[in-house]
């Protein structure tokens, strides 16, 4: 498949080459006419090096027209922080981006699909960001080539400028008791699923998680926003390992491989949630099993008290 991505690309880099170099290789492809090139800066001497050889190794292998707006941090702002910022340094200059980080793969298909849904609901304000991940395999109907979801899985996304000016890392809107009630109505009296969330975003919130994502998410439900989830997997995670800053383990989501989207495009008729797919991704990802999920909750409670 051959084929010219027309939105800018941001694309941020760390301290590992070997996924850089897999990652950008599906970049080239693609020839991009824009290129945001962010990097935080180095934490230590052997980072520096780490930094600029991979700086140095984009720079060399762009043989294309191609305008590279290079976002470089002069120092280390962590995982949190140094996205954010650089992110929206380029939304100031764009009205939609294509945002992959260093361990983000993705199929050629990706860029064609973001590019065509970028335009497709750029005046839909529901619509938030257009995601690659797709994990519930043939467990749901495919009669579209995408459907939309709350669950979130952001390795390889697009957004507007719009959807990102509602982001805030400090998560003003966040209250303990009014959130914990609104989250309850949310998830439609679940209160598994409250608890679950509402314990990630406080701990976000107090800076105890050392993620941008979070925040991403809660921005997004506060104003009902949806993700576009494709029925092809076109984008993975692929920094499993020692050398990871998260996901330090190993992939526990090994059976999911990266395919290619067919085109033309097959468009849902109308936008409603597909609680299916995503409550599959909340056992699969979250292990939100209620009544196992329940009696740990409880239990945990019971604990604090008498211990």
């Amino acid at each position: 498949m051959n084929y010219k991505c027309q939105s800018p690309i941001f694309f941020h880099v760390w301290n590992r080459i070997d996924v850089v170099k897999r990652v950008f290789k599906q970049i080239k492809k693609t020839k991009p006419s824009k290129l945001y090139l962010s990097s935080d800066g180095a934490r230590n001497a052997i980072d520096q090096k780490k930094i600029i050889k991979i700086r140095r190794y984009i720079i060399s292998n762009i043989n294309w027209k191609c305008k590279v707006i290079k976002i470089y941090n002069q120092k280390n702002f962590g995982a949190k922080f140094a996205i954010t910022k650089n992110l929206n340094k380029a939304f100031k200059r764009e009205e939609k981006l294509i945002v992959l980080d260093h361990d983000c793969l993705v199929d050629i298909s990706f860029f064609r699909f973001c590019d065509e849904l970028l335009e497709y609901y750029k005046r839909s304000n529901r619509i938030k960001i257009i995601s690659g991940n797709y994990i519930c395999k043939n467990l749901i109907k495919k009669d579209f080539s995408y459907y939309f979801g709350y669950h979130p899985i952001i390795f390889g996304w697009a957004g507007w400028r719009r959807s990102w000016n509602e982001y805030d890392i400090k998560m003003r809107q966040f209250k303990p008791i009014i959130t914990f009630i609104w989250l309850v109505f949310f998830f439609k009296l679940n209160i598994v699923k409250a608890t679950y969330f509402y314990n990630k975003f406080r701990l976000t919130k107090n800076n105890e998680i050392n993620t941008w994502d979070y925040q991403l998410l809660f921005s997004i439900w506060m104003k009902n926003g949806l993700l576009i989830r494709p029925t092809v997997n076109i984008s993975k995670h692929i920094g499993w390992g020692k050398q990871a800053t998260h996901g330090t383990g190993t992939d526990d989501l090994k059976d999911i491989k990266i395919g290619r989207l067919k085109f033309p495009i097959k468009h849902p008729k109308k936008i409603y949630v597909n609680h299916k797919a995503d409550q599959i991704e909340y056992l699969r990802i979250r292990k939100l099993y209620f009544f196992s999920t329940l009696i740990f909750l409880i239990k945990k409670q019971i604990k604090k008290i008498f211990v």
